[in-house]
């Protein structure tokens, strides 16, 4: 009787550890993009457990049960290594396998090695795909025409690609998680489902992380430059900013919290200011070259708690001053810091920068590429979170 207890009691122990073990019931609102992944987390099975009759079979099932644990705690350990062995002679097949060993260890370790995990596995797409050596010629724009019309890939066609292009480009026919990106000026580079990378990991992060990567994966599936034009919207500029500044506001002590302000600084800049290829206003800047731009400025302003609210009516407000006005209050040197004559183009911006002064993303030495997966890392290193 007393071995029958124990045993009981030992299977309860251990199937409490096995319930720790899991997400909490209460999962970020987040996480719920987890739906659009197809992969799935396979959890322990307990039911050889439920179904011990003796004492004896308890005793086996609660072996066979630790032996799985040890098994998967084993290949926990090497999950790393593995994702570091991912490089540009890598199958499609090697990343299913890192896929299915973060399934078994995500729910079993701490937000530190998920952190870890997330920017090797962010990484190893880097290597996996590899670079772009062979993607400028005619052939592979057939190649990428025939892809684009639908139409299926003859075998001329693929002999005229790199063996490691060719790998690529039928992955991409056949939709197996890589596809072709446009880059602008004739560039196309190999990209992969940002949102399944991110809803892999959502599940294990506390609110703030799931909700930064979340938003990452979102807006960096498609490009954001194109040859120093804006690649978005005008409302998009506004909904990313409004989302940083937002961010910032509610996870002040947020991991990610000095990526959050680099990025609602270079939003807020570009929704401002345009770029060298992109304008929102006419040269004086005197009005907006499309009446909806008018529209959604003057929504912005009204904002409550809003340092883009106030930005954006400082912007409303110097729109509307004459250039009479604009001389008097806001006046120019002829020159510039290098001594050159300003050209009446110049004045304007001059002008509008002394009304509303911003501090320019490109000037704070900041090496951080943000635009590009689901986590922010420095350019060409892929060591830093």
């Amino acid at each position: 009787m007393q071995k029958t207890t124990l045993a009981l009691m030992m299977g309860a122990s251990l199937l409490f550890a096995m319930s720790a073990c899991q997400p909490p019931a209460d999962l970020p609102e987040t996480s719920k993009t987890k739906s659009t992944s197809t992969q799935t987390v396979e959890q322990p099975n307990a039911e050889p457990l439920i179904e011990a009759k003796t004492p004896k079979a308890l005793a086996t099932a609660l072996i066979k049960l630790s032996e799985k644990k040890l098994t998967d705690k084993l290949v926990c350990t090497k999950l790393s290594e593995a994702m570091t062995a991912i490089d540009n002679k890598s199958k499609i097949e090697d990343i299913h396998a890192i896929q299915r060993q973060l399934n078994a260890c995500l729910p079993m370790t701490d937000n530190v090695e998920i952190l870890q995990w997330l920017k090797e596995y962010q990484a190893l797409y880097g290597r996996f795909l590899g670079s772009n050596d062979d993607m400028d010629d005619a052939d592979f724009y057939e190649v990428v025409a025939t892809i684009e019309q639908g139409q299926g890939l003859s075998v001329k066609q693929l002999k005229t690609l790199s063996p490691r292009g060719r790998y690529l480009i039928e992955l991409v026919a056949n939709n197996a998680d890589v596809s072709l990106l446009y880059l602008g000026e004739g560039i196309f580079t190999f990209h992969h489902n940002l949102k399944a990378m991110a809803a892999l990991f959502i599940p294990y992060l506390p609110n703030e992380q799931a909700k930064f990567i979340q938003r990452m994966a979102k807006d960096n599936q498609d490009i954001f430059w194109n040859d120093a034009a804006v690649a978005v919207s005008f409302s998009e500029v506004i909904a990313r900013a409004n989302f940083w500044e937002d961010y910032i506001r509610r996870y002040p002590k947020s991991y990610f919290i000095q990526d959050a302000k680099d990025l609602f600084s270079l939003y807020r800049y570009v929704l401002f200011y345009g770029s060298d290829n992109t304008r929102w206003t006419d040269d004086a800047v005197h009005e907006f070259l499309d009446p909806k731009y008018t529209q959604a400025m003057t929504q912005l302003s009204k904002r409550s708690n809003s340092t883009l609210a106030q930005d954006a009516q400082s912007f409303l407000d110097f729109i509307a001053l004459s250039d009479r006005e604009r001389k008097k209050k806001y006046p120019v040197p002829s020159k510039d810091d290098k001594g050159n004559k300003r050209d009446d183009w110049a004045m304007p911006r001059y002008r509008l920068m002394a009304a509303l002064p911003l501090p320019s993303p490109w000037e704070d030495n900041n090496n951080r590429d943000c635009l590009s997966s689901v986590i922010c890392v420095s350019y060409n290193v892929e060591s830093s979170l």
